[in-house]
């Protein structure tokens, strides 16, 4: 077989060889193979980038996709069957239409032969192909990806023969390049043989290289050490005291949980809401994931120096920005600035006694948080709102906590004058971390031992009878979800989100007679998991690690919180068929922007820890109805599929949940919110359940505070885009590169020259030329600051036209919002404008034509670096008559996500432009400084000028022809109907 002939010669050549002869089997049809006969619902070559077959992205960020199957003996395992995805979203409804082995298969049926090994009779998959964006061929249009799906892995033999046969079969340019994208139940087996995979020409990668940008998971700022820490040994890291909680932590992966540091950096993707995520947050720790590789390497790069870190949303997008500053301030600045980021004093509301152990949790209100803690508190909002998708639940208020602690220990102390005692002389951030580590976990093992603590028999029997009461409705035989809820989270000011832990027991085991085995609400369990079991587990996670050091930080009095609980029935992982987080906000009078983060089955969404990426959808629900939009689609379900069904399901789910909004609004008497909500779906019926309901603080205080200016070298060159003329672009085409000083931006302080140096590029006479130097030096300097708005302003008088010139920038920001970062550089601080004034009028463009002026001005903009998207474009002119002829290669910068009404493409660079007619020989111009643009209104119109002699290619032969004909300048005018051809001599 071809198989055999590969496998027998494998051992004698080359792997490249192996791999053409591979393909060349591949490619030769079997003899006695069955095919399927071909129709219009498929084919067996498709073709890259422009197939019709392909199907579009759940979003304009998420891949498009063409799916095949490659059907097994008796059939040819070389040919492949790409369906039509505009017709067939799914393989088995292709499959049940077309292909004769599954004919008359159930799905079930259908999924075995297809999702495992053994009697496999066909293998699965799809081929990726970048985002169209909304465009006829992607920006990534010379590579796309290849993924084949099985529950259990391939060996990685069998993935190099699947994927050079689906390669073969796909026709594209030769420079185009094929990945393999392992699916969710692959990437175990790529991670391991990425190397070997790597040498059979076989690169692997997924989907993410294809993004558009950054993410931001919280917004805030940081400034610290950047200290690189891979996520398995971030806790590790932090009890040895390598990372401190002043630390930036740059990580290949976030965990389900990390220790409180001053930044979050992660090198691939999250999952927002999770509990880091929402905690975060709460601390107001930015925390991104840096998705665009120059970027990640850039933060590698800098690890172990001392950075300002700051990730905020904005309307283009997310914004990272990581600056260096090792060296560059001093310790007594440093700590100036980082005064700004002190934890703000919490307003807790102490614990107090309800004078009962346990409550109902449906006649509670938030306000209720000092008898039950915030999250029981919370749960009385659901159990009104909606009763009928919210489990039936029970609190235990703090006396249960406060009689636990008040036992005696043989110490002669009370065990919370022991715990008291012990952790007093702590303050944060901690000066020994393994030590404090070591004092929690005896701790924990106090509360969690009954041979050193003890529930009495008295609290015992009286949670029994909370537990049997028939209000509840409690099965003793199902297990029992023992929930965390303090008063020191699920508040308005302090969200805590997985700072605690809760556990299952099962209440039968506390009512057997005995101690011993097995588990009766899990019979696969041989030891007792009992109520008593959990309420200490979940007790003993007060101390956890990261939740001490947070009251710790905000100086919270120990003796004023505690734990309460919560408690109604778990859901077993066996009847999840979804789980998701939610956040809702208000955006008016009966109006919510929402997202939703949902993952399949049991997988977790707060807390991923194995490459499984949830599904997100946001949408606005208002007075016009509910809008959904699909962001992300989970890799946990097919291509094409949602994790709950579309769009019923998320339809019901936002009416719950806006329902559970107006009743926490009532409760509380506030209109102006955020709110976050834990839901899922479960069988055998499909109920949607909200099992949680908690407010995510806003920090904004309304204080001000003033802003801090970084000296960061920043390079600003002419913006060629709207809203000036050509000549003036021309003119006054410059590289401008500034340094400043590092100060505090009071008004005092921008009334003194704020550019400690400066090298200004610019042309003038025909000739490059350069002013460097202190610019409070230069010629006839003069600096003024007022009304928001400072100028420097300067006179270059050595040359043929002398010119003033003024660089001005507006809207300077001296104060800013608590939340927002306070360290600033000079690229923050608006736009930056610079204005010439000629001694003589100079040639410019006005609505009637031609005309002369004394005075112009462009905008300088950060000079624009190459990227992968930028957009290709090309004019040719021809004026037949005059025998002249142009052709112009140039590039946009990418197009914004959301143009709005429209969008003017500025010039971010040049390739090259080609003049003939002139001179003998074509003139061929790469020099930025000799070609300029100008854009009309959204590119209707554009205006070109080239000027020769700056270039410095340029032959003198060819140059001396021109000056001969007196052209100096070549304008070209690009109009709605025809283009208008002007030259200038040098006169003007």
């Amino acid at each position: 077989t071809k198989h055999d002939i590969i496998s027998c010669l494998s051992a004698r050549v080359s792997g490249l060889t192996m791999r053409l002869l591979a393909v060349l089997l591949i490619m030769t049809p079997s003899l006695q193979a069955q095919t399927v006969p071909p129709v219009s619902a498929w084919k067996h070559q498709i073709s890259f980038p422009d197939e019709p077959f392909r199907a579009a992205g759940s979003s304009a960020a998420e891949p498009d996709w063409i799916k095949f199957t490659i059907l097994l003996d008796p059939y040819d395992p070389n040919t492949v069957y790409f369906q039509d995805c505009r017709q067939y979203t799914f393989h088995y409804d292709f499959a049940l239409d077309h292909l004769e082995p599954f004919a008359d298969v159930t799905l079930p049926q259908y999924e075995q032969a297809t999702l495992y090994g053994e009697d496999q009779r066909a293998v699965l998959g799809a081929v990726l192909m970048p985002p169209t964006g909304g465009l006829a061929v992607p920006f990534h249009s010379a590579e796309y990806g290849i993924q084949f799906v099985r529950h259990d892995p391939f060996t990685r033999e069998q993935l190099a023969r699947l994927f050079f046969t689906v390669k073969s079969n796909i026709i594209s340019d030769p420079n185009t390049r094929a990945y393999y994208f392992p699916t969710y139940e692959q990437i175990p087996m790529a991670r391991d043989h990425q190397a070997w995979l790597l040498t059979q020409g076989i690169p692997v990668s997924s989907s993410a290289r294809w993004a558009e940008g950054n993410v931001c998971y919280s917004e805030g700022w940081a400034l610290g050490r950047l200290r690189y820490i891979e996520g398995a040994k971030i806790e590790r890291a932090y009890q040895s005291g390598m990372l401190r909680p002043n630390d930036i932590l740059l990580t290949d992966g976030v965990p389900a949980e990390i220790p409180a540091v001053a930044g979050i950096i992660s090198l691939s993707a999250s999952t927002p809401n999770s509990h880091v995520a929402i905690l975060a947050q709460t601390l107001r720790i930015p925390f991104a994931y840096l998705a665009l590789k120059a970027d990640a390497d850039c933060a590698l790069q800098l690890a172990e120096q001392r950075v300002v870190l700051r990730v905020f949303e904005r309307y283009w997008g997310t914004e990272v920005n990581l600056i260096n500053i090792e060296g560059v301030l001093d310790e007594a600045t440093i700590n100036d600035v980082l005064s700004l980021k002190q934890a703000p004093e919490l307003s807790i509301l102490p614990m107090a006694s309800y004078g009962a152990l346990s409550c109902s949790t449906d006649r509670l209100t938030p306000a209720d948080i000092q008898y039950v803690g915030g999250k029981a508190a919370n749960f009385g909002v659901l159990r009104r709102a909606i009763p009928d998708h919210s489990p039936v639940a029970a609190a235990f208020t703090f006396d249960l906590w406060q009689g636990f602690l008040s036992q005696g220990l043989p110490s002669g102390r009370s065990l919370q004058q022991e715990i008291i005692t012990r952790l007093a002389p702590y303050r944060y951030p901690p000066s020994d971390m393994a030590l404090l580590t070591e004092e929690l976990a005896d701790i924990r093992d106090m509360f969690r031992d009954d041979q050193r603590t003890d529930i009495t028999q008295t609290q015992q029997a009286a949670i029994l009878t909370v537990l049997q009461d028939p209000q509840y409705g409690f099965d003793s035989n199902r297990r029992l979800r023992i929930r965390s809820s303090t008063n020191v989270e699920d508040s308005s000011q302090f969200s805590g989100a997985g700072l605690y832990d809760s556990y299952s027991g099962c209440l039968a085991d506390d009512l057997d007679a005995d101690a011993d085995g097995p588990n009766i609400c899990n019979p696969g369990r041989s030891n007792e998991r009992g109520v008593f079991r959990a309420i200490r587990r979940v007790f003993a996670s007060f101390y956890n690690l990261n939740a001490f050091l947070e009251r710790l930080r905000y100086g919270v009095n120990e003796a004023d919180v505690g734990m309460a609980l919560l408690v109604h029935h778990s859901f077993p992982d066996d009847i999840e068929l979804a789980n998701g987080v939610a956040t809702l906000q208000t955006s008016g009078d009966a109006s919510w922007a929402f997202e939703l983060v949902t993952q399949s089955g049991a997988t977790s969404v707060t807390n991923p820890t194995d490459g499984s990426l949830a599904e997100s959808v946001t949408g606005h629900s208002g007075t016009a109805g509910i809008q959904l939009t699909l962001l992300r689609p989970s890799n946990l379900v097919p291509l094409g599929a949602t994790v709950m069904d579309w769009q019923e399901d998320y339809l019901d789910l936002v009416r719950l949940l806006t329902t559970a909004a107006e009743q926490f609004a009532a409760s509380t008497g506030r209109h102006k919110y955020t709110l976050d909500f834990e839901y899922k779906k479960t069988a055998p019926n499909g109920d949607l359940v909200v099992k949680q309901v908690r407010e995510i603080p806003q920090h904004d205080n309304g204080n001000s505070i003033t802003p801090f200016l970084l000296n960061q070298a920043t390079h600003l060159c002419t913006f060629q885009g709207e809203y000036t003329d050509v000549f003036a672009n021309h003119r006054l085409k410059c590289c401008l590169h500034l340094e400043t000083k590092n100060l505090w931006m009071t008004h005092d302080a921008l009334l003194l020259p704020l550019y400690t140096w400066a090298s200004l590029d610019f042309t003038a006479d025909g000739h490059l030329q350069t002013l460097s130097g202190t610019p409070s030096l230069w010629p006839e300097a003069a600096h003024h600051y007022g009304n928001g708005r400072m100028s420097d302003a300067w006179r270059i008088q050595d040359l043929a036209n002398p010119l003033s010139l003024e660089l001005e920038i507006e809207h300077i920001p001296t104060e800013l919002g608590s939340s927002e970062a306070p360290v600033l550089t000079l690229s923050d601080l608006g736009r930056v404008r610079l204005h010439a004034r000629y001694d003589r009028p100079v040639l410019t463009w006005g609505w009637m034509g031609p005309t002369t002026t004394t005075s112009e001005t462009v905008e300088l903009y950060p000079c624009a670096q190459k990227h992968p998207q930028d957009v290709r474009q090309q004019r040719s002119f021809a004026w037949p008559t005059s025998g002249v002829s142009i052709s112009s290669c140039f590039f946009w910068p990418p197009p914004p996500k959301d143009p709005g009404l429209g969008y003017t493409s500025p010039l971010v660079r040049w390739e090259e432009t080609c003049i003939t007619g002139y001179t003998a020989e074509p003139i061929i111009l790469r020099n930025w400084y000799a070609q300029t643009y100008c854009p009309g209104h959204h590119n209707l119109t554009e205006h070109f000028l080239f000027e020769p002699r700056l270039d410095p290619d340029v032959s003198e032969v060819a140059l001396a022809a021109l000056r001969t004909k007196n052209i100096r300048l070549i304008y070209v005018h690009k109009g709605l109907a025809e283009s208008t051809l002007m030259t200038y001599g040098f006169d003007e």
